[in-house]
């Protein structure tokens, strides 16, 4: 089944240049994706209350165009049909209000025992509440894979707000982006147009730790790594132009 959500962006959505950020699409999916699994019967909050939740390891994004002031925005997304064990994929697809394509996305989602702080295997019941899809916005599922560099060219300490903390105890996935704009070369943040995003999270940062955040460009773009204070890997975004 495929769930659609409207969503109007308010002011703060939009960067200097008039169109919707890299940060609001994200947000505007993932909100997306929320309503569809209150939909479904699958809070997430409560999910968690009851020990029990969905982690969030990858998000591949294509834009295919930036959405100006005063656009309305459509979003579509599915959980996609296939063999599914301790993970599922979810697609989208962001319209505005003419029809035309914006956005493809695909996230991958784990099942997580909270307490246990391990994946579990995902009911058959609980997945067909979904009405997985067969349909997809990329033709391979798998996510391309990120390379982690043998060196940086720039590194910057992040100091945690209370603010990035979500309900989760846990740092919101909005901020890991945010965090990879803030390490972009002035020239390259001014100039933006994306064309795409990939973020893989490695592991979870909690409230209290300290992160540094290390740049280089690549062939295809710029990628950014998110680090703990003893220098594990915890996430790693790539933006391509």
């Amino acid at each position: 089944m495929i769930f659609e959500a409207n969503y109007t962006p308010s002011i703060e959505d939009y960067g200097r240049n008039g169109r919707l950020s890299p940060t609001a699409i994200l947000k505007i999916l993932e909100n997306a994706g929320s309503l569809h699994s209150d939909n479904a019967g699958d809070s997430i909050l409560a999910g968690c209350k009851d020990g029990m939740g969905w982690v969030l390891t990858d998000w591949r994004l294509e834009i295919l165009e930036y959405p100006l002031y005063g656009s309305s925005i459509k979003t579509e997304t599915w959980a996609v049909a296939g063999k599914v064990v301790l993970s599922t994929n979810r697609n989208f697809l962001m319209y505005d209000q003419y029809g035309t394509v914006l956005v493809k996305a695909s996230s991958k989602w784990v099942r997580f025992d909270l307490n246990a702080g391990r994946p579990v295997k995902i009911a058959p019941e609980l997945m067909e509440r979904y009405h997985p899809d067969e349909k997809r916005v990329f033709e391979d599922d798998k996510m391309p894979k990120i390379a982690e560099p043998e060196s940086w060219s720039a590194e910057k300490e992040i100091q945690l707000r209370r603010s990035d903390i979500d309900f989760n105890n846990h740092l919101h996935n909005l901020c890991y982006l945010d965090f990879a704009l803030e390490m972009l070369p002035e020239s390259v943040y001014l100039r933006g147009g994306y064309k795409g995003i990939r973020i893989a999270y490695k592991t979870a940062v909690k409230e209290g730790e300290s992160l540094i955040a290390r740049y280089r460009t690549t062939d295809a773009g710029h990628l950014v790594g998110i680090y703990g204070s003893d220098g594990s890997l915890r996430t790693l975004i790539e933006l391509y132009e």
